[in-house]
């Protein structure tokens, strides 16, 4: 256990409580952030991944390329969107990525819903 984990488990005296609470809240917040920093790591590697697949698949002419250029396009485009999107978070201040975490999660999960389509489009 950590420091941290050590007094959040502590039950405080009454003129500590409220500090106790502030605490509580920070670590919570931050708990909030690192979660979506997580979830932009793990959407950043599945999309490593289907470019590896496509890359393989290109190069052993499993898949070509005339054939798929519309979903090629969407891919493209679905990269710039999620570039712009890590590059919007990254100026954000922490007190605005903490208010807004339910909207950011939801910004991802819709990434990973079309990188999964995108997946789909090209059988791999």
């Amino acid at each position: 256990q950590t420091v941290l984990d050590v007094a959040l488990g502590i039950t405080p005296v009454p003129g500590l409580s409220a500090a106790f609470t502030l605490l509580k809240l920070i670590v919570s917040a931050i708990e909030k952030v690192k979660q979506g920093k997580q979830r932009l790591i793990v959407l950043a590697q599945s999309a490593g991944q289907l470019l590896q697949t496509l890359n393989t698949e290109l190069s052993l002419e499993r898949l070509v390329q005339s054939t798929c250029l519309k979903p090629l396009e969407e891919l493209h485009s679905l990269l710039v969107a999620i570039q712009s999107f890590v590059n919007e978070e990254q100026g954000r201040k922490f007190v605005v990525a903490f208010w807004r975490h339910d909207d950011r999660i939801e910004k991802i999960d819709g990434f990973y819903r079309q990188l999964d389509t995108l997946a789909v489009a090209f059988q791999v």
